[in-house]
């Protein structure tokens, strides 16, 4: 297989042309039209042939993962635990909260209360240190009332809370009795007068009756003054 050659003109090198063999791929080479050359190889490198089928770029997999995400509905938060509250400290009953700063039942709550507000004065029948719990708390006052203290109830308070309902005012009709004058009392009396003179009383109202009359016909009744 013979492959033909051509020699290419050089430019003179000292006054003599130069003749050297063309290349044989001048595609690879590509001469210089008019001033431009074509793109160069570099170039097409830096930009390879697409195809049909292009491979998705990271960022646009991670936009796609994350659109995805986003329809998917998020499950419901779970609700919050009930609030539990600790036994009652005096009788270890069932607490209703914490009232005049410790953890209490409602039966304590509320004898204590009383106790302080009240002033109350209590006695012990044993050695004051009877058993105080849910059976028990009815059957000694000054055990119940001394084991009120020992958990901490503060009987400060109890005061502050009364003294807190006693600010709030309380809504009472106020009633006030006006006395009518000399002057009011005539002027009153010269108005009932008059509006019996004026006006018909109830028994008097038989006495007003109305009656139908037949309709005239004033044109045919009046003279002819023709």
């Amino acid at each position: 297989m013979t492959t033909s050659s051509r020699t290419c003109p050089v430019p003179a090198v000292n006054g003599h042309m130069t003749h050297y063999p063309a290349a044989p791929y001048p595609l690879l080479f590509p001469p210089v039209i008019g001033g431009l050359s074509l793109p160069s190889l570099h170039g097409l490198q830096s930009h390879p042939p697409t195809s049909g089928c292009s491979t998705p770029s990271p960022a646009t997999v991670e936009t796609q993962s994350t659109s995805s995400e986003e329809l998917v509905p998020s499950p419901p938060s779970p609700l919050p635990p009930p609030r539990v509250y600790k036994p009652c400290f005096v009788c270890q009953d069932k607490s209703s909260g914490y009232h005049y700063g410790v953890s209490a039942c409602e039966g304590c709550k509320g004898f204590f209360r009383r106790s302080i507000q009240k002033n109350m004065v209590y006695t012990c029948h044993r050695d004051k240190n009877c058993v105080i719990n849910k059976v028990t708390r009815n059957r000694c006052q000054y055990c119940r009332l001394q084991k009120c203290f020992e958990v901490g109830m503060s009987k400060e308070s109890v005061r502050n809370d009364r003294n807190k309902k006693k600010k709030e005012p309380s809504k009472q009709e106020s009633t006030e009795n006006y006395e009518m004058t000399a002057e009011l009392d005539d002027l009153t009396e010269k108005i009932r007068k008059a509006h019996q003179e004026t006006f018909p009383s109830l028994c008097q109202l038989g006495k007003y009756t109305t009656v139908s009359m037949p309709q005239l016909e004033v044109w045919d009744q009046a003279p002819d003054t023709r």
